[in-house]
């Protein structure tokens, strides 16, 4: 499905922007065009920062305007001026750094989306080879199976070769393409196979178990990072809250009880849920792909 940024009348609005976006596009953003290609996008980087551009200008000029006419209604102008020059800017910057880091946000989950599902591709394949079915009917077979993002990114190589290129070829550009590195190492290693001549179906045993073992690797080395993390979240959320709390309860009782008042206690209780939620996601991004 296409993205809004794709959308002809979108690029037709943000066509002032081209020549700025053009600049950006060679001087700051020189993989942009690389990231939107993994993601899917059907759309240069120029135009795609131009796009960008016409965004968040039009919401800078919405959120402008949202600001200042109730200002002007209520007869405090200036205040809505002060408040513009302090948001506005922060929030202009905000929002054209999310636009731009978009692609890759999408690049890596859908690496992730294509993980999922690729170790049964292999096995799939594997089981079908080995079976006498040629590689590449089995590759048309895995292409139309249940297997989401996987089975897309090898229905390019299908794709590629219907249109008259070699199946080795096939797999070598759509492995140069793919955002998930570990289906890119699948690819390349069955390359290197059929151009070294020997049997696909150990080959891709052999893919399937290096593929098994790296992802066992990676789980040992989350639960030990684990650990860590787990320590850290003792003392942030549990031991320093509560020994913070008891130690300004006790040096309250002596300065007059000035120093704790309610404030403080709400102003702790946000920290901590936001601690909290941050954290969560922080270990839940990195647990590895099984």
């Amino acid at each position: 499905m296409p993205s809004a940024f794709e959308s002809e009348k979108l690029k037709e609005v943000s066509r002032p922007f081209e020549g700025i976006a053009h600049q950006l596009s060679r001087s700051l953003f020189p993989n942009l065009a690389w990231d939107l290609k993994q993601a899917g996008y059907g759309i240069s980087a120029a135009k795609y920062i131009a796009v960008v551009l016409y965004f968040t200008t039009a919401i800078f000029l919405a959120v402008l305007g949202a600001i200042l006419i109730p200002s002007y209604l209520v007869g405090d102008l200036q205040k809505g001026i002060e408040l513009s020059v302090t948001i506005l800017p922060v929030v202009t910057v905000l929002l054209f750094v999310f636009f731009i880091f978009m692609p890759k946000v999408k690049t890596n989950r859908r690496a992730t989306q294509i993980e999922n599902d690729l170790g049964y591709v292999l096995k799939d394949l594997q089981i079908q080879v080995s079976a006498g079915v040629p590689l590449f009917d089995g590759i048309v077979n895995v292409s139309a199976g249940d297997y989401g993002e996987c089975a897309k990114e090898i229905k390019e190589v299908v794709h590629r070769v219907e249109a008259g290129e070699s199946l080795i070829k096939s797999i070598e550009e759509c492995g140069k393409s793919t955002p998930s590195p570990y289906l890119r190492r699948v690819m390349w290693q069955l390359v290197n196979a059929m151009r070294a001549g020997s049997d696909v179906s150990i080959a891709l045993d052999a893919i399937s178990k290096e593929l098994q073992m790296d992802k066992e690797a990676k789980i040992k080395a989350y639960a030990q990072e684990l650990n860590m993390w787990g320590l850290i979240y003792m003392l942030a959320a549990v031991v320093l809250p509560s020994m913070g709390v008891t130690l300004l309860v006790i040096l309250s009782s002596f300065l007059g009880g000035d120093i704790i008042g309610e404030s403080l206690f709400w102003g702790i209780l946000l920290f901590l849920i936001g601690f909290q939620i941050f954290f969560i996601q922080f270990v839940k991004s990195k647990r590895p792909i099984i």
